[in-house]
């Protein structure tokens, strides 16, 4: 590339370059556009090239630094599929104009968009950014191990207490006089400490230089959630603050805990404050438990997901465990010759225990149903509800699969 123009390239400001992540047999960095607001995928010799674009190095000074790390020579060539790519995007300051970057907001806008479907959805409640923004400042001393060491052992004693007294809690939960107003005001409590959940994974990712684009509903076949969209956590370079911004819901979550305890210590036998404080410590401290296992994108599995500097653990599983299966194929055979020992045993591992978790989850589900069931109509036609709704789920969850499959093709095309 002789053109002058590009002698000292530079990035957009809005552009951030996040760290190496584990894909597969290959290493990654996300690329953010806060313009646009798309994310890209680039491999470790491009985001070492657009690293060092920042209007001072010019490009001999780039090459000659390529040169010394990777011990290839760039010719013209590559040169010229690096700016083609960053034109693409519009990358390079000095080089993209507001229709174009307009046109590339709409097109990541219109692909997140066609990713909804009756199998999965999202409803914005609220924009926090400005509001994220200003609770992390105010309490950035959150955030330092004086508050966090003694939070956390706070957290471990309630637990502690939670786990130790849960016959007693459990029969004062299920065996009380004011049912229904216990029920209600539980649901009333429970969501008031999931919005403080879902605001502490937010003012975490702004403290740590992240935005929060939302918070809302997220539908997820079966499954309906409320979310906090905190994508940035791909472009935080230290591991402990991304494994930090997943963590925080649910450290959050239990913290909030604590003033239960107490509620149900001070409450007398009788009291309706002490069944509904039964109540609380016992689905709280369950739902936190759950929450960290590490499957079906719970907080668990991306804070697992970060801990072992992958960008994707569940699906390179997956696609690990699929050429695992077709290793007499030649070409899987060398797709998994690619893959560094760490994270085979990694994959591996992940697939087993997920399935294992997720299958005795199911079980344990399908034999209250059937103990429910069979007082209404029997053991048989128990047996063949539970069936033929397994068989339902089956192909619904299969259908969504090829569905997914069938986007990533077309997006790979």
């Amino acid at each position: 590339m002789t053109d002058t123009t590009y002698d000292r390239p530079r990035l957009r400001s809005e552009v951030v370059l996040g760290p190496a992540l584990r894909s597969g047999p290959r290493t990654v960095h996300h690329v953010k556009d806060a313009r646009t607001g798309g994310y890209y995928r680039v491999g470790p010799r491009e985001h070492f090239l657009m690293g060092l674009m920042d209007g001072r190095h010019t490009l001999a000074d780039i090459g000659r630094r390529y040169t010394e790390v990777y011990d290839r020579r760039l010719g013209p060539e590559h040169w010229q599929q690096v700016f083609t790519l960053l034109g693409r995007y519009q990358l390079l300051d000095g080089h993209a104009d507001d229709a174009g970057l307009d046109q590339l907001k709409q097109a990541y806008e219109g692909k997140q968009s066609a990713q909804q479907g009756w199998l999965r959805r999202r409803w914005v409640l609220l924009s926090p950014d400005p509001l994220c923004a200003t609770l992390a400042r105010r309490l950035a001393f959150a955030f330092h191990a004086a508050f966090l060491v003694p939070a956390f052992v706070l957290v471990v004693a309630v637990q502690v207490f939670v786990w130790t007294h849960v016959a007693t809690l459990t029969h004062e939960a299920t065996h009380q006089k004011s049912r229904a107003i216990t029920l209600l005001l539980s649901a009333l409590v429970l969501w008031g400490i999931t919005v403080l959940h879902e605001f502490a994974h937010g003012v975490t990712c702004r403290h740590f230089g992240g935005t929060v684009t939302e918070i809302g509903l997220s539908w997820r076949f079966p499954l309906l959630t409320p979310y906090c969209r905190t994508d940035d956590i791909v472009l935080f370079q230290r591991r402990r603050d991304r494994v930090g911004t997943a963590f925080a819901g649910v450290f959050v979550s239990l913290l909030a805990l604590a003033p239960v305890v107490v509620w149900w210590w001070l409450s007398g036998d009788g009291v309706l404050g002490r069944p509904l404080a039964a109540g609380l410590l016992l689905f709280g401290s369950g739902a936190a438990v759950m929450n960290l296992l590490p499957i079906l994108r719970s907080d668990g599995y991306v804070m697992l997901t970060h801990a072992l500097n992958i960008a994707d653990l569940r699906r390179e599983s997956y696609r690990f465990w699929q050429l695992k299966l077709r290793r007499r194929d030649p070409a899987a055979r060398e797709r998994l010759s690619g893959y560094p020992p760490r994270d085979i045993r990694a994959y591996a591992v992940y697939g087993v225990v997920s399935l294992l978790l997720l299958l005795s989850a199911y079980g344990a589900l399908m034999w209250v149903w059937f103990s429910s069931l069979q007082h209404w109509v029997g053991p048989v036609w128990a047996v063949t509800i539970l069936g033929a709704e397994t068989a339902a789920v089956a192909g619904i969850l299969s259908l969504a699969a090829r569905g997914r499959s069938g986007r990533r093709r077309a997006a790979d095309g």
